[in-house]
């Protein structure tokens, strides 16, 4: 343990990194930095045996800010360099859908969240939970059982998200719900902003993915459709496919690609389960006739964010269309996640 501690240093890691791809580290990037080779280091080291509960140390690190800012980079870091044998990396996400798995699935425990969450989390030590944030309040509260099993089990838990703690589910109907949880972040886990005014997705760092070669298409012309090697609005009526216990509209469906309109995949009570599920199947997507997002309900804004956060973490390949420019699309939403949509969609080859 104690040469494993002496020989880890995420500082060096982050700087190597940094030399590697030729950018600076900002100050709020190296105070992230030092906050997860600091909790590293704790972990390492021999267990203390006289602690009173309230002075645990900290167990966790949440690390929270805009868009763009290095979040993820870090952590992915950090998660690759960690020294520890059992870890999980998982997006918010995949984290729910694999849990409603495992509590779907046949068990004899007594008490079936904690047994689904434990078969989850197996041995992990060591969890990294990316873009945590919480709108659904069913959703809470298996976060909530999750946190309070977290810390029963002292695993070491890592976690990015858009908004501070104090923000999570923050409608007011439901906030309450989620207080006793907010706590515990703060009581186990050191909050750290991440802030600076640069979105380093704009940059361009990103464009060896797979969702950043695809492109944003306005208005969608015949030509524009050529260049990309796109189909024509079909004339025949849309197909519906099977995806779980429900069909969703589609114009086209092939080995290459998933073509459907924003109204069969975003104004339909669709969830994120089925965006996940389609992505199994079709790794390249083209949504027709996106609108102006301001003139659609908050709950289609939603899950239109939601689709764009799925295909970006699953690394789909993305042809968006609409008769609007991007900001344009986007302006008046006033949910905050839009920001990230946003700044996901200006990865996008833009096409006018």
């Amino acid at each position: 343990m104690k040469q494993a501690n002496s020989l880890f240093d995420f500082h060096q890691v982050m700087d190597d990194k940094a030399r590697l791809n030729q950018f600076v580290l900002d100050p709020d990037q190296q105070q992230v930095i030092a906050c997860l080779d600091a909790l590293m280091k704790r972990s390492l080291s021999p267990p203390k045996k006289f602690f009173r509960k309230e002075t645990l140390p900290k167990s966790g690190v949440y690390v929270w800010g805009t868009v763009g800012r290095g979040k993820s980079f870090i952590v992915d870091s950090f998660f690759s360099a960690a020294p520890v044998k059992n870890k999980i990396r998982v997006h918010f996400h995949d984290f729910l859908r694999e849990l409603h798995c495992h509590i779907n699935r046949p068990h004899t425990g007594e008490n079936t969240l904690d047994a689904a969450l434990n078969a989850q989390l197996g041995h992990c030590e060591l969890l990294c939970f990316d873009e945590l944030h919480l709108h659904d309040v069913g959703d809470a509260m298996l976060v909530k059982s999750l946190l309070e099993l977290i810390a029963r089990r002292r695993i070491i838990l890592v976690a990015t998200s858009n908004y501070p703690p104090d923000q999570l589910l923050s409608n007011p109907l439901y906030h309450s719900r989620f207080a006793s949880s907010i706590e515990l972040i703060k009581q186990n886990m050191q909050v750290v902003a991440l802030g600076g005014t640069l979105d380093y997705r704009t940059l361009g760092g990103n464009t060896f993915t797979p969702f950043s070669k695809g492109a944003y298409l306005c208005p969608g012309t015949e030509a524009q459709r050529r260049d990309c090697v796109l189909p024509l609005l079909p004339v025949s009526d849309p197909l519906p496919l099977r995806v779980g216990h429900r069909h969703i509209n589609v114009l086209s469906a092939s080995e290459n690609f998933l073509h459907l309109t924003f109204e069969a995949l975003c104004a339909a009570p669709t969830a994120v389960m089925d965006y996940l599920s389609l992505c199994e199947h079709y790794r390249c997507w083209i949504i027709e006739g996106v609108p102006k997002l301001e003139n659609s309900s908050p709950a289609v804004q939603q899950r239109f964010i939601n689709v764009i956060d799925v295909l970006y973490d699953q690394h789909c390949r993305l042809f968006l269309i609409s008769d609007y420019a991007l900001h344009k699309m986007t302006e008046g939403v006033q949910q905050e996640d839009i920001q990230r949509t946003r700044s996901r969609l200006q990865q996008l080859n833009y096409l006018v």
